[in-house]
């Protein structure tokens, strides 16, 4: 028997959920609503699909291990430069070697709970301690908590914000006096995956904080707003010592050359990320107002997807869901989240909700 680290052998996976294609071929004619994965619902821009197209034929050649590219692209459009950004394969996977490279026996990895389910899973990888620590009544993070938290062995200290599954959001000031008070030997890691759907400020992002402070990171991802989740590519911001340290952790060649040339493509349609932004919120203030005339209790989104409590019985009615071909994400006993899909996703999820709540009451 081949002998796997007891922490690996007893670890349950991430579950990602069944993919598109063969959801999509389960239910057939009636179609689906594929709103469980947070991916941006519609394809990439047709310029980033032509640009994949173009550099296809030169996949027989390692991509740029360095991915001078992408990393030009990203200063011009942060306004910073290219040694200060850290592309990886999607921003999980940058998290993934951030974890890697500061843990080790003897250190914890503070994090909120719930929140992203790689967290716990990244520290095992990491054979660091995990402590989680829960939102607070409203559901956000709880960043005096997580502060409280941390301990004399706590190398990372991760906020997602927003929040997953929950949706909700800490502002910047509120981030930046956490990071005043956080120690200089622990990492301060702030997830932005759903920056880019943020609508309580106009300027949300801590990226000008990470490239002043050598203990703090910021973690993105072209896998929502840009439509690029299939093909794996993110990044990170942080000073250039702290990116070149943590980067000896990844595994070469991670960001292939179609995911590298999709990326540094998107980032040319400023103008459609603001179009997409827009009409995710119009999706949230639908089922926002759905959920509100049902008197089903939510928690307000600043991402794009919406955590709401269905009661005991919960697991029961997402499965019920999933028959009907609406696949939305599996949560707690009582609580669970749903991702905003196209207008019609939407309006099938209000529908088949509708029809599942009448039955169980009948």
């Amino acid at each position: 028997m081949v002998r796997i680290r007891a922490a690996i052998d007893d670890l349950v996976p991430y579950d990602g959920g069944p993919g598109f294609e063969e959801f999509a071929h389960r239910f057939g004619a009636r179609g689906i609503a594929m709103l469980a994965g947070n991916e941006y619902p519609t394809p990439p821009f047709p310029e980033v699909l032509d640009a994949i197209a173009g550099a296809a034929t030169g996949i027989n050649r390692y991509p740029d291990e360095g991915t001078a590219r992408l990393r030009e692209a990203l200063a011009e459009t942060l306004g910073i430069t290219p040694d200060c950004v850290w592309p990886g394969a999607g921003s999980s996977e940058n998290l993934t070697t951030t974890a890697r490279a500061l843990g080790g026996q003897g250190t914890s990895i503070v994090y909120p709970w719930p929140s992203f389910a790689m967290y716990p899973i990244n520290a095992v990888y990491a054979d660091a301690e995990s402590i989680m620590v829960p939102l607070d009544e409203a559901h956000r993070v709880d960043l005096g908590a997580l502060y409280g938290a941390i301990r004399d062995d706590t190398t990372l200290v991760i906020v997602c914000n927003p929040n997953n599954p929950t949706g909700s959001y800490v502002t910047r000031a509120e981030i930046h006096e956490f990071a005043d008070r956080v120690p200089e030997s622990v990492l301060v890691l702030v997830d932005e995956a759903y920056g880019e759907f943020v609508a309580a400020e106009e300027e949300s992002s801590i990226v000008p904080l990470a490239v002043e402070r050598p203990n703090v990171v910021v973690a993105r991802t072209f896998s929502k707003i840009y439509g690029l989740a299939g093909l794996r590519v993110g990044y990170m911001v942080g000073q250039a010592p702290t990116l070149r340290s943590l980067r000896k952790a990844q595994s070469p060649f991670v960001v292939g050359s179609l995911a590298e040339v999709a990326a540094t493509t998107a980032l040319r349609f400023p103008e459609r990320v603001r179009e997409r932004f827009e009409l995710n919120r119009r999706g949230v203030e639908y089922l926002e107002g759905a959920l509100s005339d049902r008197g089903i209790r939510y928690v307000p989104t600043q991402a794009n997807f919406i955590w709401l409590r269905l009661g005991a019985g919960t697991p029961g009615i997402v499965q019920e869901l999933l028959e009907m071909g609406t696949l939305i994400r599996k949560g707690t006993e009582e609580w669970t989240r749903v991702s905003i899909g196209t207008e019609s996703e939407n309006r099938r999820f209000v529908e088949d909700l509708d029809l599942v709540l009448r039955r169980r009451r009948s």
